[in-house]
């Protein structure tokens, strides 16, 4: 066999392999979660009941205060209230990501968050909804959650907002996104 043919056979091999194997394995994690296959977390070893939620969420560092929290059958609804003006979608974000950064990656029997913010005026004594998610552990990915971190302050990609299931409130877009 002629050796130039041989080595440039193998450096076409090893070039090949270079560009296809990262597109592959970008390709895993959603294979997985198609076939029920959920990425698990060595910190994930939380397991989250009625008798350590309220502890365990105290734990965590919201910058908004827990409204109301609940949790039945592996799903766990939390409120986070929003009081005063003084807030920045980019907090809200923020927020929202540490929940579903502790629902996915810090417990392991969480299979749904329910997450709301919701705006409290307490000269009126009401509550209004501004975001809701319906987040669910084998549609949840890291890159998502990512791209929530960095969303900054501007409104939330449609790829987003179908990912983590969120509806924006007509009081969200006027107060936060156009105004």
């Amino acid at each position: 066999m002629n050796r130039g043919w041989l080595i440039g056979t193998v450096l076409l091999v090893t070039t090949a392999s270079a560009v296809i194997l990262p597109k592959l394995a970008e390709l895993e994690p959603s294979l997985q979660r198609q076939q029920g296959v959920v990425e698990t977390f060595s910190g994930a070893n939380t397991i989250l009941d009625n008798d350590n939620l309220v502890d365990i969420l105290n734990g965590i560092p919201f910058t908004l205060s827990i409204d109301s929290v609940d949790f039945e059958q592996s799903v766990l609804s939390l409120d986070l209230k929003v009081t005063g003006n003084n807030h920045e979608p980019q907090e809200l974000y923020q927020n929202m990501a540490q929940a579903i950064s502790f629902a996915f990656q810090d417990t392991e029997n969480v299979d749904q968050l329910l997450l709301r913010i919701v705006a409290e005026d307490k000269w009126l004594d009401t509550r209004r909804l501004l975001l809701a998610g319906d987040i669910r552990r084998m549609e949840w990915s890291l890159q998502l959650q990512q791209k929530l971190e960095a969303s900054g302050n501007d409104p939330l990609p449609d790829a987003l907002k179908k990912g983590f299931r969120i509806r924006e409130s007509e009081l969200w877009k006027r107060q936060f996104i156009y105004p």
